[in-house]
């Protein structure tokens, strides 16, 4: 990030202490970033990349499905399947189960001609696409390796990993599918392997779960759903929730009663056209907050911490000074709740 706010963006995270929310959430080595397709969980996902960035983390920011949003933002193509550095201290990769198969069998059969022939065979191709779960593990599998990995220097090669989740069905299979296998099939080598990537997922001092949604009816009863589920299903430690794309409550109450005045005066004057466009912009933003209200507030009452809300952002495609600016704000805001 070079823009002119990089400074006061600097010293903003030099304020955080070691009780900030921010802090204990990026004290963990995995996170993963769940929520409803559509919900911009790639956006949050590279803001506390960033933000994490910013408080000297080596983060190693992971991609799992089909999107290729990720390397479309920092280096407007796809991530490779191997760790490639896209900022200071970023590094980003996406998870290919093909690739991981193939390097599980290599490395499990002895014969290079073997390994090379099943690997290359139509067989496997169909067995990597309809094999139930065999795309999950595999995903984990690569996580729960990047979370060994050591760098030359240093323990780690990252300080922490934040997993770009997939859409919340597909999240759900992924993040049960360990506990399922140690059912399935009790013993064997497999079994020792999912069992160190069980304890893994379910340690509230390695891994954190959160969670992105939208103030709307379904993208809010899903995570809701989503944050039982981690309690009660997956037993996962949940750690935060972002609503994302929520406008501003801009106006004071005698600022709103000014307004609908300003707006009756104007239809029943002969005033300037754009002076009752500017009062029926400003009552479009009132009336948007005020829809989104309810839903801001259940998921707030609903959930342990609250709620980070992140603004509305009027494009399409966000840039990445956009979400550097989204990642500052999150910060002010998780700084401000953890104050007494």
């Amino acid at each position: 990030m070079s823009d002119g706010t990089a400074g006061k963006n600097n010293r903003d995270f030099l304020k955080l202490n070691a009780d900030s929310q921010l802090a204990e959430l990026f004290s963990r080595r995995l996170i993963f970033v769940m929520g409803k397709g559509g919900v911009g969980k790639t956006t949050i996902s590279t803001a506390l990349a960033i933000a994490a960035e910013r408080m000297g983390k080596r983060v190693l920011l992971a991609e799992i499905g089909d999107s290729d949003a990720i390397g479309q933002i920092f280096i407007n193509d796809t991530l490779p399947e191997a760790p490639l550095k896209i900022a200071d201290r970023i590094w980003g990769a996406r998870v290919n189960p093909k690739t991981e198969l193939a390097l599980y069998v290599r490395h499990h059969i002895n014969s290079k001609f073997f390994a090379n022939r099943i690997t290359r065979s139509r067989l496997f191709d169909y067995l990597v696409a309809a094999a139930p779960g065999l795309r999950e593990i595999m995903s984990l599998g690569r996580i729960w390796r990047w979370t060994q990995e050591a760098g030359s220097a240093e323990p780690f090669a990252y300080d922490l990993i934040i997993v770009d989740a997939p859409a919340t069905g597909h999240a759900l299979s992924l993040l049960r599918l360990p506990r399922v296998l140690i059912e399935m099939i009790r013993f064997g080598p497999i079994v020792k392997e999912v069992r160190e990537l069980e304890s893994v997922l379910r340690d509230p001092a390695r891994t954190w779960l959160t969670l992105v949604t939208l103030a709307e009816e379904l993208p809010t009863n899903e995570a809701l759903q989503l944050y039982q589920a981690a309690d009660a299903d997956l037993g996962m430690p949940f750690k935060m929730i972002f609503i994302n794309a929520v406008y501003p409550r801009v106006f004071t109450k005698p600022e709103l009663e000014r307004i609908n005045d300003l707006k009756s005066f104007c239809r029943g004057n002969d005033t300037d056209a754009s002076c009752l466009k500017l009062l029926e912009a400003a009552d479009h933003l009132i009336r948007m907050r005020r829809r989104q209200q309810p839903y801001i507030d259940r998921i707030k009452s609903k959930t342990r911490g609250g709620g980070v809300e992140v603004p509305v952002y009027y494009t399409n495609h966000l840039s990445i000074g956009d979400i550097g600016d989204i990642a500052s704000r999150m910060i002010r805001q998780m700084r401000e709740q953890s104050e007494p």
